[in-house]
């Protein structure tokens, strides 16, 4: 990635064409999603077997990501490239066979032998050097066109993550503001306990014990570390978000991992029907950024 590449999907579609004397070489790519870069490519028909030009070039400016590349050859149906004589009598042959079984005395079109594949060798005709640079110019032009699709899919995906952070954050607002009414809700509901248990006994409550028994437990069940740690986490998700001429994929995959560590974390101290329905909100959201940040480059 450039430095001026903003964020990228792994997702896309290219096709790139050089011209050549006789026809043209075409590069067709397909990306989508994978942990590495798995490319694979593939020479179609009578195209010159050009592999490693191809494989170099996209080598070197792809990340990460399972892409495919066809490379193909057109040529005109009049056949402008050289003859492959010893193809061209073959075919002549099995099509007069064909002709004299199912329409004797039918004459057989020379247009028709010339677009069996294998009877012009435009492709295979090329001189080595100058049938690689075609393709690496046809493999550039493909990866121009990917990465501009890849950029307005990374657009997208971008808007929409950030919208989520805005929703974790105001989860996590809302959870920062619940915490003074669990621990008093606490605090009475033991109250209430223990006179129920002294109720006619007559015994007295000890108010020091109740004290340190919600302090025990205020600070058992204190999540200030995790939601400051949640914000942090939440921040440094969006920088990434604007991070250009990064492959920031692997990086927004970690933070999301840091942030489930921290919703978990507030659920598992949760002590209160609100604050772990709140938490059940915030793990369905970060699921589906994890979603979302498996198809960014």
């Amino acid at each position: 990635m450039s430095e001026s590449t903003p964020l990228q999907s792994m997702t896309g579609f290219g096709l790139g064409e050089a011209s050549l004397a006789g026809g043209s070489l075409r590069v067709e790519l397909r990306a989508v999603n994978h942990r590495h870069l798995d490319l694979r490519v593939r020479v179609l028909g009578d195209a010159p077997d050009v592999t490693l030009a191809v494989e170099d070039t996209l080598r070197s400016r792809l990340g990460r990501g399972r892409v495919e590349a066809q490379i193909r050859w057109d040529a005109p149906a009049s056949g402008h490239g050289p003859l492959n004589l010893d193809a061209a009598r073959a075919a002549y042959g099995a099509l007069c066979t064909l002709r004299d079984e199912i329409s004797p005395g039918e004459p057989v079109p020379m247009t028709a032998v010339l677009r069996i594949p294998g009877v012009l060798r435009a492709g295979p005709g090329l001189e080595a050097a100058e049938g690689e640079a075609a393709a690496s110019a046809a493999a550039g032009r493909a990866l121009a066109a990917l990465t501009e699709m890849r950029v307005r899919e990374g657009a997208a995906l971008k808007r929409d993550l950030l919208a989520r952070v805005v929703l974790l954050r105001a989860h996590a607002g809302w959870v920062e503001g619940e915490r003074p009414r669990v621990l008093t809700g606490y605090r009475e509901r033991l109250l209430a306990r223990v006179a129920k248990l002294l109720d006619g006994t007559g015994l007295e409550l000890d108010a020091t014990r109740l004290v340190q028994e919600a302090a025990w437990f205020a600070e058992r069940c204190d999540i200030a570390e995790e939601l400051t740690r949640l914000a942090s986490h939440l921040a440094e998700l969006e920088r990434t978000l604007e991070a250009r001429g990064e492959m920031v994929g692997r990086k927004l995959d970690f933070l999301v991992q840091e942030l489930g560590r921290e919703v978990n974390t507030i659920g598992a101290k949760a002590n209160d029907a609100a604050l772990a329905q709140r938490v059940v909100e915030m793990k369905a959201e970060l699921e589906r950024i994890r979603e979302q940040v498996q198809n960014i480059l």
